[in-house]
């Protein structure tokens, strides 16, 4: 998931809305400056330039804001209520009434103030500050100081309502869908960690079983059938091979060991099936440079070490001709255990047998191979181990 980004997230929408409000807090500053400049004059002379320094001051700090983004919510929210508390005292910045031709400076900064509070302000906040805003314009610009500009007057609340809903709206929603994207990824994140836990545990659990059966349960059967000196040692030897093969296994972290070879696979099963009972020939087969993971190697030689020990225990005696072909065929490995001994049904094996599904087909599923067996009873038994380059092990 790190190379996952999605392309709206809540924090990109609060970066996107911080920087064109500061973009519009300083541009509309430095554009309409010299009109707030040209006001003055009909303005009280102590309040009048404070409160335009003071609005221009929190302009800039808007703008400043979009560098550091932990002030932007702050910047927003002083540039919103220092314009509300401006428009409220209106009567008692202007000492007397504006020309005509003018508008009172607040009118030019309406869409940046509400745009401000749009994600300064909590949702609900954010709409009783863009209705209360025109509402106070209307009255402003109808007083004597403010123009007394009548009908003009409600026209002009009217645009400031609509264009500072719009702006209102389309900030809400952006939000909302943005938060809605980072819900979702944290869904998925969270479900992906648990497949991921599941996923490990069920690996752990297949490769759990299949050393209990392949180490222990083996040994403990061949040593119940052990009566010859050749069959105790050979019971004492896989014994002895079994604690190795758990002591290496508790032992064993992922990732330390190596790739493996093809050819240095071939020859692990050659060794591993030359200790059985029976004879197993090795067949040839083209056998190519390319290396597997080493959990990958350990998985199809357990698996093709398994496959020859049911052989050996259930296919027949020593008449039975028993093989291992290991082969590589482009990007994948191919492995081939089989016998032409008695066979069995595979639909009739118990499900508490761990031997074929565990040991065999389970293993090898588990690294991202596949796993064929096919056999019927007096027909012999082929199984089918196959990985290619690329399955997530």
């Amino acid at each position: 998931m790190r190379g996952v980004r999605p392309t709206i997230t809540q924090a990109s929408v609060e970066r996107l809305f911080a920087i064109l409000i500061a973009l519009a807090a300083v541009g509309y500053g430095a554009v309409y400056a010299p009109q707030v400049v040209r006001q003055l004059p009909y303005l009280d002379p102590v309040w009048g330039p404070v409160t335009a320094i003071a609005f221009g001051a929190a302009l800039v700090f808007v703008g400043v804001s979009a560098f550091v983004q932990r002030l932007a919510q702050v910047a927003q929210i002083v540039c919103a209520l220092l314009f509300l508390v401006v428009l409220v005292t209106w009567p008692l910045i202007a000492s007397r009434p504006i020309p005509d031709a003018q508008y009172p400076w607040p009118w030019w900064f309406c869409t940046v103030a509400s745009t401000a509070a749009a994600m300064g302000f909590a949702p609900w906040r954010a709409t009783v500050y863009t209705a209360l805003v025109p509402a106070v314009y209307v009255v402003a610009r109808l007083s004597p100081v403010g123009g007394d500009a009548g009908q003009a007057a409600f026209l002009q609340g009217v645009y400031t309502a609509i264009l500072s809903g719009g702006v209102l709206v389309i900030a809400v929603l952006l939000r909302r869908a943005a938060a809605a994207v980072d819900t979702a990824q944290a869904t998925a994140v969270r479900r992906y960690s648990s497949a991921i836990r599941e996923h490990a545990t069920e690996v752990e659990r297949v490769q759990v079983d299949a050393i209990v059966h392949d180490s222990v349960l083996t040994t403990l059967l061949s040593a119940a059938r052990a009566h010859s000196p050749e069959a105790k040692a050979l019971a004492a030897r896989m014994a002895r091979n079994a604690i190795d093969h758990l002591a290496a296994a508790a032992a064993d972290l992922p990732g330390e060991a190596p790739p493996v070879t093809v050819h240095e696979l071939r020859g692990r099963i050659s060794a591993a099936v030359g200790a059985l009972a029976a004879p197993v020939h090795l067949r040839d087969a083209p056998v190519g440079g390319m290396r597997v993971p080493a959990t990958v190697a350990d998985a199809l030689a357990s698996a093709a070490l398994q496959a020859s020990v049911n052989s050996v225990q259930h296919a027949g005696g020593p008449e039975v001709d028993r093989w291992v072909r290991v082969e590589q065929r482009g990007a994948s490995v191919h492995v081939e255990v089989g016998d032409d001994g008695a066979g069995f049904d595979l639909g009739a094996v118990p499900a508490a047998r761990l031997g074929v599904r565990r040991s065999i087909i389970e293993r090898v599923q588990a690294v991202g191979g596949t796993a064929v067996v096919a056999s019927n009873p007096g027909a012999g038994t082929r199984i089918r181990l196959e990985w290619h380059a690329g399955t997530q092990a």
